[in-house]
């Protein structure tokens, strides 16, 4: 398969073209939509596809295949021979400190190349003589990047949850909602909108939990409605608002979601990522990449309860400077959500390593 960017005003028209250049729909696939300035400085869309090499070949009249696989193959042993250059092999009998202390932390998800830089940096130091001591530099390296983002309630506050499918936003709307309205010491004005219309039983689910709640909740079809709602909704101190999950397989879903999020009007609406911390590094990825365009004020983790191995999660955030807003661990609404906290993912993190 083969990536290829196209660029246009917004994500449809720009996707429009890819169907155009190639003339089909079931083939292509959407792996990437960001917004980015032209050269006049004016904002755009871009979208990058993925097409099967064959039609890329054709569509640029390239008909000699052999000889491109041959010459991306020579890269690829290039590219091997460079990282091999680069990448000492006698860590291990120089440096057995170094390298147990690096092998605990890559059992924990800890990406490699983010170790070696910060082992790296004490390499020759007293510090990495000792396993305890070198394993608390490196987890007070952690706490140092890693960052929180306080729970602020002045003023009207609008959340939207976005993130992939399953993921559990719906349930963390459900359990912000709750904290919001019922369990502060001044309760707050809630209502939820809604703008999954395309899962089967979204809206009646969050329903079920604003009846319960007695909120009010909103179903928004229309893309140019959303504005609309925000505005009538003026009055209250907190919406949330719950999206569709999307998957980079998903085209129509997708492209529908970031109109809905590009149409909020003059409102601040303050983008939280849901994130579950089973999810693999490469996951957590694509699906932020899908929304890189929008400003993500901070992530939310959820299922935090059901797994050891967050190391992939936090180097991603630390890489990206997402800090973390809320952390979920279970179902139950509206207990199993607290505000995040570094200690708290630090002693996730640490477990029974110091």
């Amino acid at each position: 398969m083969v990536e290829e960017t196209f660029v246009a005003p917004n994500p449809r028209e720009a996707f429009e073209l890819a169907k155009e250049k190639y003339g089909y729909f079931s083939e292509l696939t959407l792996l990437k939509a960001i917004q980015i300035k032209n050269d006049k400085g004016k904002l755009v869309s871009q979208i990058t596809v993925s097409v099967s090499s064959n039609d890329f070949l054709d569509s640029i009249g390239y008909d000699e295949e052999e000889e491109l696989v041959k010459e991306i193959h020579v890269l690829k042993e290039q590219i091997s021979t460079m990282k091999q250059l680069v990448s000492p092999e006698d860590t291990a009998e120089v440096q057995p400190v170094l390298n147990a202390v690096k092998s605990v932390m890559l059992q924990r998800g800890l990406s490699e190349v983010w170790l070696d830089e910060i082992l790296g940096e004490v390499a020759q130091s007293t510090v990495a003589e000792d396993e305890q001591l070198l394993l608390s530099y490196v987890l007070d390296e952690i706490n140092e990047r890693l960052r929180v983002k306080p729970e602020v309630l002045s003023g009207q506050k609008i959340m939207m949850l976005i993130g992939s499918t399953g993921v559990g936003k719906t349930t963390t709307v459900a359990k912000l909602a709750a904290r919001y309205a019922l369990l502060l010491e001044n309760p707050l004005k809630v209502a939820l909108v809604n703008l999954d219309t395309f899962r089967v039983g979204a809206y009646e689910q969050l329903e079920h939990y604003a009846d319960q709640m007695q909120l009010t909740h909103i179903k928004v079809e229309r893309v140019e409605a959303f504005a609309e709602v925000l505005r009538d909704l003026k009055g209250y101190d907190v919406i949330l608002v719950d999206t569709a999950g999307v998957s980079p397989y998903d085209t129509g879903k997708l492209i529908k979601t970031i109109e809905f999020l590009k149409n909020t009007g003059d409102h601040k609406v303050e983008a939280s990522l849901v994130l579950s911390a089973t999810a693999k590094r490469e996951d957590v990825v694509d699906i932020y990449e899908h929304f890189s365009f929008l400003d993500i004020e901070s992530a939310i983790l959820t299922k935090f309860d059901e797994t050891k191995r967050i190391g992939e999660l936090f180097g991603f955030l630390i890489e990206k400077q997402i800090p973390v807003s809320y952390i979920s661990d279970g179902q139950y609404v509206p207990d199993d959500l607290t505000v995040a906290s570094k200690e708290r993912l630090m002693e996730r993190l640490a477990g029974e390593l110091l």
